[in-house]
């Protein structure tokens, strides 16, 4: 994971040293582990009304191969967030995690109410992690992304398998409600449900952001501009087409779309909305 890899995606740096930061705290104080990452529907929720313990055990997770597989997989993401741009991406991660949340306690609180006791009692303990955003934004990376075909092992596959595997690894115990929450939040931002990809952070909140950014994470280089002539006057072209668009985003989402010009046209339709 280095910076040259992360260019263009400062937020998800920056998401990827959250993550990192708050797991080596659980892991050095038992104590805030026990505050922040342990939660059950009852009766933290239904008795006690403890609403923030869904934020916080989405800070960090609890053991080192969870959070390993977690950063690999929010990293190999970081495509979602160049197609959408970063204030863009930002937004949608925020607005995914509200929707994510709110459906996770409703499907427990629906099965709490419909299930017997003795098999809602497993669903009752909530797994720690960023799983609703992880899966919410696995959902825009199987939709946007395209896959090239590679061989693995003798066998040809789309290259975003490691992607889907290592998620697959944290479908761990109690974990089944929030990836589902996350996967229909995804596809609820997907459909832009009452205008949810229109939603941006107020600019006062950007600026402090952009300050906080530079201060933990390192400095961006800047994208190369492609030397080929034929793909500069397809730039110049698609810059034509979508004039909003700067001349780095049109470069990557041809970088995306290994130069394939409909892709490209695809990939910045979807960053523009």
């Amino acid at each position: 994971m280095t910076a040259g890899g992360l260019q263009g995606a400062a937020a998800t740096k920056l998401w990827i040293y959250s993550v990192l930061f708050f797991s080596l705290v659980f892991a050095w104080s038992p104590v805030w582990r026990r505050a922040l990452m342990r939660l059950r529907f009852v009766p933290h929720i239904t008795r006690d009304w403890q609403i923030w313990r869904l934020a916080s055990i989405q800070l960090g997770v609890a053991t080192t191969t969870e959070l390993m597989s977690t950063l690999v997989v929010v990293y190999r993401m970081r495509s979602v967030e160049r197609i959408f741009g970063t204030r863009k991406f930002a937004a949608f991660v925020f607005v995914a995690g509200v929707v994510g949340l709110t459906l996770n306690v409703v499907m427990l609180a629906g099965a709490r109410w419909m299930l017997p006791a003795r098999i809602y009692g497993a669903m009752n303990i909530v797994a720690g992690g960023p799983l609703v955003t992880v899966f919410a934004c696995l959902t825009q990376y199987y939709m946007l992304v395209p896959s090239k075909r590679v061989r693995a092992l003798g066998v040809t596959v789309g290259d975003k398998w490691l992607t889907y595997a290592l998620a697959a690894n944290l479908l761990g115990e109690s974990a089944a409600v929030p990836v589902l929450a996350g996967v229909m939040a995804g596809a609820v931002y997907a459909a832009d449900v009452a205008g949810l990809k229109q939603w941006r952070f107020p600019q006062c909140v950007e600026h402090a952001a952009v300050r906080l950014m530079s201060l933990v994470t390192l400095r961006q280089a800047p994208v190369q501009r492609p030397e080929n002539r034929a793909q500069q006057e397809l730039i110049g072209r698609l810059q034509g087409m979508f004039p909003a668009a700067g001349h780095e985003q049109i470069a990557q989402a041809l970088q995306l779309s290994a130069g394939d010009a409909d892709r490209a046209v695809s990939i910045l339709l979807s960053s523009s909305q």
